[in-house]
């Protein structure tokens, strides 16, 4: 448990940086249109979910989270997202992984010069802040450098949210018998 709270707690740090790099750029509003679609359109690794599964490890849903999701397919949206919730339409926005964080204000390299990724909305918006907004693959590689295994493979978030929590629990309680993700 220890080496998963750990793990957990780098990843948090590097998602409060982001944050601290992003806190004064322009934000979306919560139109949640990003967010509204099939989850194989998201890609997120394993890594990302570590800190939300601790949670909901902590909390005592983890094992209401893995039948909602043995459930569920590729094309249904993000599990996690609710259309009528307060925080930009996550069920668990500061838990939310790192490729929504990005998407919000973040760039990409395209033929060695920087462009803006990020909604069609916001992409006006953050180009005027194009020197400040961090870099997609620097943040990638941190996330790489915390745990290369559980962050080298991307995966639909929802097939990402469930081998997390997966992770976490078979590590947890090994005795149970693991279901296939």
């Amino acid at each position: 448990m220890e080496r998963l709270i750990e793990l957990s707690l780098q990843v948090i740090k590097l998602y409060e940086e982001l944050d601290g790099v992003q806190k004064d750029l322009p934000t979306c509003g919560g139109c949640r249109e990003c967010c509204n679609t099939p989850s194989v359109n998201i890609e997120v690794t394993v890594l990302e979910f570590v800190p939300l599964a601790i949670h909901l490890l902590q909390n005592d849903s983890i094992e209401k989270w893995l039948e909602i999701l043995e459930n569920v397919d590729e094309m249904d949206r993000c599990v996690l997202f609710d259309p009528h919730s307060e925080r930009g339409g996550c069920l668990y926005h500061s838990f939310r992984p790192m490729v929504c964080r990005l998407f919000s204000g973040s760039y990409v390299l395209r033929k060695e010069k920087p462009e803006v990724w990020g909604c069609k909305y916001l992409k006006p918006a953050l180009s005027s802040f194009i020197e400040t907004l961090p870099n997609c693959s620097e943040m990638y590689s941190k996330l790489l450098a915390i745990d290369f295994f559980l962050a080298q493979e991307r995966y639909p978030i929802n097939i990402a949210l469930k081998k997390a929590l997966e992770y976490v629990y078979y590590r947890i309680f090994p005795a149970f018998k693991r279901r296939s993700a």
